[in-house]
């Protein structure tokens, strides 16, 4: 238990690194100025990633004090000021589009030491891991951490010499293969010889710990490159060097992405070094591109003067565009606006340019035409309804629009309505079939040769449902009226046949009460189109004697079902009792599994309301675990003839079954355990002589019976 309390801690500690880890150093430097009695201001400046940085800076951060020997004399804990300044992003060419992925936060902290004349001097050390997940030029960054260093030698203390100081923090984007052209020279406030040179940063702390207070001791071991990167070849590209009296730095990046570069500036005095502070940073080498002219506009416009373009170009710092209405006409018609709206003084076909950054060399310009014009196309439709049947009624769509000028050089009909009816068709003359009666709407859209439009649309009324069935069959009992069409629609025509049993043959539901079984006739007409229909009811007269009922099969055993079933002629709702051991008692043939020998009964109503019963029995046989269920021959002759081959026990109601066979001196020759298990007379391959043998079995049956029977079977041959 006690490992694994330790692995439980040590698992919570590592998710709890895991968080802190993820700060995402970007770099950092340190610097002091000194103060006089031997007091020094300490300067930390830390740098990280905007978007991956979290959590913020630390708080305290961790200034380490250590003698040349990197034994540790003083931890300074500096409190952090919520300081956190986003660094803005420059680029020397201002052709070149800023990458907008890269973002740096710097954060300062300052404090005041007393650094007395030791031996050796002094170094103060900061610690953080982890870096950029991005950087390409050493391996596993995420586990990398930093050191952020300044050497002071007891030279420096001894004369209260302040540290040179870096005039400017690198471009946080640089542009690939463009020429890195960046002074990383610093200022001495004594006017010491200052000496730069490439370093290889150095490692820090680690994910485990990734903030150590204090700083571990050093000596501090360097990153380690990945190939083939080094202090020779630190971007790719042509290298990056960097003059060691200015501080002047040069190259050319071939490869997007972070990579990690060090510098560090040796005071000198009187021919002796006195100081050393380095600088940890990451250049973000980006795609930077140059912007490419991009508009929307409509290419063509009608019956509106007004255009509004839509600018798509990915402007950089420049973002000039310059917008000419007319390019091939009139240059007066001009905006200088991102995305303008533009009114145009009369209809025609314009150019319309669009110039970026003009007079630099990312300059570019995109042409493109807008005609401005009227519709004088005039949408018309002619429709009626040419055909009903059972599938449908036919409607009709015939285009007759028109254009004096342009002429129509297309059309397109649309027509939605009940039933979820979305039809659609591109030719002038077409057809669409209606089934639901109710309100459509039928759409065209008529166009000009010009591109103008022009749409009409037409509401067309189905009052009645061409694909509409009456009920088929109504039923009754003898003496009963029924009427024809309770749902009939009031306001389309009826003619009713034959005419001697209706006593109103134009009514739209009709009475009627037939001494014998009828069928009748309706004739439906849409009076507003040239639709008509013809639909028949049967009215089933029932007699005595019609309902009918059977159980198939009539016996079952225990846990078996029978099927029911009802024949009545007519329309009629059924009702079988008693329901629970009925598949669906409301039909008219339910499955019936009862526990006991059970009389179903089922009533059937006709549709004008009379009834009809009728009686069916289920008799349930419930088995028992011994003979006649369970059967186990007296002999058998296993002589190839396919009759009495092998020796089996046979039942429908075992569960689980055991038997064996023995000969006359005891000696088992055969034994099962499972229900399709056979003997066939032999015994190690070799066929038994014909004799009596004895036999057992143990069975349980399935309603949890056991029983256990011993005898005899004879073997013939």
């Amino acid at each position: 238990m006690s490992h694994l309390k330790i692995i439980f801690l040590f698992l919570i500690m590592l998710l709890a690194h895991g968080k802190i880890m993820a700060t995402h150093i970007v770099g950092g430097e340190i610097t002091y100025r000194c103060l006089g009695d031997d007091m020094y201001e300490i300067k930390l400046s830390v740098y990280r990633d905007c978007f991956n940085g979290v959590p913020p800076f630390d708080d305290p951060a961790s200034l380490g004090i250590f003698n040349s020997n990197f034994e540790l004399l003083e931890q300074k804990l500096l409190v952090w000021n919520q300081q956190d300044d986003t660094l803005l992003i420059y680029l020397n060419n201002p052709c070149l589009t800023r990458p907008p992925n890269i973002c740096v936060h710097r954060t300062t902290y300052l404090t005041t030491v007393k650094l007395p004349p030791i031996p050796g001097g002094y170094k103060l050390v900061y610690q953080r891991c982890c870096r950029n997940e991005l950087i390409r030029n050493i391996p596993l960054p995420e586990d990398v951490g930093i050191t952020i260093i300044s050497e002071i030698t007891d030279k420096a203390i001894a004369e209260c010499n302040s540290s040179a100081v870096y005039n400017n923090w690198p471009p946080l984007a640089i542009c690939v293969h463009e020429p890195i052209d960046f002074d990383h020279g610093a200022t001495d406030p004594e006017g010491d010889s200052l000496v730069y040179r490439l370093c290889t940063p150095l490692s820090g702390a680690t994910s485990l710990d990734p903030m150590p207070q204090p700083p571990y001791n050093g000596p501090y071991e360097e990153v380690e490159w990945k190939l083939p990167y080094d202090l020779t070849n630190l971007l790719g590209g042509d290298p990056l060097t960097i003059d060691p009296a200015t501080g002047f730095m040069t190259g050319v990046p071939n490869l997007v992405g972070n990579f990690v570069v060090g510098v560090c500036v040796d005071e000198y005095r009187d021919g002796e070094i006195i100081s050393i502070t380095r600088r940890d940073f990451q250049y973000n080498v980006a795609d930077c591109g140059v912007p490419v002219a991009a508009y929307t506009a409509p290419v063509r416009q009608c019956d509106n003067l007004e255009v509004n373009f839509v600018n798509q170009t990915q402007l950089n710092d420049l973002g000039i565009s310059n917008w000419y209405f007319d390019w091939g006409g009139n240059l007066g018609l001009f905006s200088d606006q991102y995305s303008p709206t533009f009114t145009y003084p009369d209809t025609g076909q314009y150019q319309v340019a669009l110039i970026v950054n003009p007079g630099y060399s990312c300059s570019d310009t995109i042409i493109q035409d807008v005609w401005i014009t009227e519709t004088q196309a005039d949408a018309n439709i002619d429709l009626d309804f040419i055909e009903c049947d059972e599938n449908g009624a036919t409607l009709h769509l015939n285009d007759q629009s028109t254009d004096p000028i342009f002429g129509i050089s297309g059309v397109n009909w649309r027509v939605t309505g009940p039933g979820n009816l979305n039809f659609l068709s591109g030719t002038t003359d077409t057809s669409v079939v209606l089934k639901v009666a109710g309100t459509y709407n039928v759409r065209l859209t008529a166009t000009g040769g010009n591109g103008c439009q022009d749409v009409i649309n037409v509401p067309v009324n189905l009052p009645f449902s061409p694909g509409q069935i009456l009920t088929d069959t109504y039923s009754i009992c003898a003496g009963d009226s029924i009427p024809l069409y309770p749902n009939a629609n009031p306001n389309l025509s009826y003619t009713w046949l034959p005419d001697p049993e209706i006593n109103d043959v134009n009514a739209a539901n009709p009475v009627v009460s037939p001494e014998n079984t009828t069928t009748y006739t309706v004739k439906i007409v849409q009076s507003a189109s040239t639709c008509e229909w013809t639909r028949m009811v049967t009215v089933q007269v029932l007699g005595p004697g019609q309902l009918s009922a059977t159980a198939n099969p009539v016996s079952i055993l225990k846990g078996q079902s029978s099927q029911l079933s009802a024949v009545f002629p007519g329309n009629v709702s059924y009702a079988w009792t008693p329901e629970a051991t009925l598949s669906d008692p409301d039909i008219a043939n339910p499955v019936a599994t009862p526990e006991v020998t059970t009389d179903y009964t089922v009533v059937v109503t006709s549709t004008s309301g009379c009834t009809n019963a009728v009686t069916v029995r289920v008799v349930v046989i419930d088995p028992f675990c011994d003979d006649p269920y369970i059967f186990f021959p007296t002999g058998f002759s296993p002589n190839g003839d396919n009759e009495n081959d092998v020796l089996r026990i046979e039942s429908r109601f075992i569960d689980e079954v055991y038997w064996m066979v023995y000969n006359r001196w005891g000696e088992k020759v055969f034994e099962a355990f499972n229900l399709t298990d056979a003997w066939d007379g032999t015994y190690k391959g070799q066929a038994q002589p014909m004799e009596t043998y004895g036999y057992y079995y143990r069975v349980r049956c399935l309603n949890g019976t056991v029983t256990e029977k011993k005898g005899n079977v004879t073997l013939i041959r």
